[in-house]
């Protein structure tokens, strides 16, 4: 049993400017989950590109979480694709951009490509709580690109 998840939102901006923001992954902290407290930082300077990578760190079930953000895709401005690395697993995250009635549709889909064998099982178990941290991520990526920011 794999896990994998899609999440998605309609943001009132240019499909350029959500790629953009959200291809910037040093800037996710900035709309992710306010429970998962993110933060990444490039190893080097520069913009976005395929194989530039993030040291990050946050909150997993209330202990620090670092893990290595490896940019895998960069098709400006549809797609994005990352995998993120901790000690025992990777998710794979991509993103979809496409345009939707003068906004933005983004499509997040996630998987676990790695991990321990029981993750799955622990994944469905706090299913709302995973939902919840995702939606929410999505809910603040939409308010925070339509307020301006």
């Amino acid at each position: 049993m794999a896990y994998s998840a899609s999440y998605n939102t309609t943001v009132r901006a240019s499909q350029a400017r959500v790629f953009d923001y959200v291809a910037d992954v040093s800037r996710h902290g900035e709309w992710g989950s306010a429970d998962d407290k993110m933060k990444a930082t490039a190893e080097k300077p520069g913009p976005p590109a395929v194989g530039a990578r993030y040291k990050a760190e946050g909150m997993l079930n209330g202990k620090l979480n670092q893990s290595t953000v490896t940019i895998a895709s960069l098709e400006s401005p549809n797609r994005l694709v990352f995998d993120a690395k901790d000690s025992n697993s990777v998710f794979h995250h991509e993103f979809l951009f496409t345009p939707d009635g003068g906004g933005t549709r983004v499509v997040r889909n996630v998987t676990m490509t790695k991990g321990p064998f029981y993750f799955p099982l622990v994944l469905s178990i706090f299913k709302s709580t995973v939902v919840k941290n995702y939606d929410g991520a999505m809910a603040n990526l939409k308010a925070r690109l339509e307020s301006g920011t």
